[in-house]
């Protein structure tokens, strides 16, 4: 078996520990220290970084936030011997760069296992739309919140939920018993999809999507039915359309397809092994474990290395002359 750690921005006193098919164990307890890689996403801890104890070639960061939100910046990024995102390969211009599909933490709250053997509660009500009252003009969410104040006034039997509308304690209290979703991406481009799309999913709805235009590469295309962000009225008739013509049921066996693509290929998880079986492939990859290297946060790195700290101002203030945020 291999050990893989796992670590992110925080650490809530859960700790997990699991067998993945093909040789894998992922554990996230802060106190392992005898594992073969290391895998981080988003940050780091901010209180406690890490001092390796596997070669730094042995390490992934898998990243969260697209190019429109967040700058990760290269000092940070080449902590890490290898990069999974989604983002273009300029961003960070990483020498070991993966791009990554799929690879995003869920939003339900499910274990992969439990995810993989759970069978759903009848789906006895219609619509669910998961969306905050957050409305940046910089990023999709002010035409995101627009699109869905239009629909859940004007679809019957719509749910509305999100912080500042409807909370929720657990994200699939508003998918298990739905037929059909809606689901917007805060950032819209070819590769960038995210857990918007792969929690409905999950617990098998139909989802109405506005986000990556290429995902009926990847995913079934029946599985779920685009709709146009900036077009309230047309995704309002593409809606009502096929609710009417029970595409929920025509369509379930897309649905857990794609299901079964997002539990075996497209996961965290899987990704990861991928990318350590490529590794390890290379005759040319010869890892070497040096004593007392540590890898730090966004934020630990920018008090240790200044270095850091001037390369995150620059391509704020960068970025948000782009933006014009």
């Amino acid at each position: 078996m291999k050990k893989i750690k796992y670590v992110e921005r925080g650490f809530f006193g859960n700790v997990f520990e699991f067998e993945y098919p093909g040789g894998y164990v992922f554990t996230n307890n802060p106190e392992c220290d005898d594992y073969d890689w290391l895998l981080a996403f988003e940050d780091m801890s901010k209180e406690r970084p890490e001092t390796l104890k596997c070669p730094r070639e042995c390490t992934i960061l898998a990243t969260w936030e697209p190019v429109s939100i967040k700058d990760y910046g290269k000092v940070f990024t080449r902590q890490f011997g290898h990069l999974l995102t989604n983002r273009p390969r300029e961003a960070e211009n990483h020498p070991h760069y993966h791009f990554g599909q799929g690879y995003f933490l869920w939003g339900i709250i499910r274990s992969y296992e439990e995810a993989c053997k759970m069978k759903m509660p009848p789906k006895d009500k219609l619509l669910s739309i998961i969306c905050s009252n957050k409305q940046m003009r910089h990023t999709q969410h002010h035409e995101r919140f627009e699109l869905i104040k239009h629909l859940a006034a004007a679809i019957p039997g719509a749910e509305w939920y999100g912080k500042g509308v409807k909370p929720i304690l657990y994200k699939q209290d508003a998918l298990d018993t739905f037929k059909y979703h809606v689901a917007i991406e805060n950032h819209i481009a070819p590769g960038h999809w995210s857990e918007k799309i792969i929690d409905p999913i999950l617990c098998e709805c139909l989802t109405f999507y506005a986000g990556d235009p290429e995902l009926g590469k990847v995913l079934p295309e029946r599985s779920f039915i685009p709709i146009p962000i900036g077009e309230p009225k047309e995704c309002e008739r593409i809606i009502k359309a096929a609710i009417e013509g029970g595409e929920y049921e025509k369509r379930l066996d897309d649905i857990r397809e794609a299901k079964r693509l997002l539990l075996t290929k497209y996961n965290l998880w899987a990704q990861t092994a991928k990318i350590i079986e490529e590794a390890e492939a290379d005759k040319n990859f010869k890892p070497q474990f040096r004593e007392g290297v540590t890898i730090y946060s966004r934020h630990g790195l920018r008090k240790h290395n200044p270095l850091a700290a001037l390369e995150d101002g620059y391509l704020h203030l960068k970025r948000l002359i782009k933006t014009g945020a």
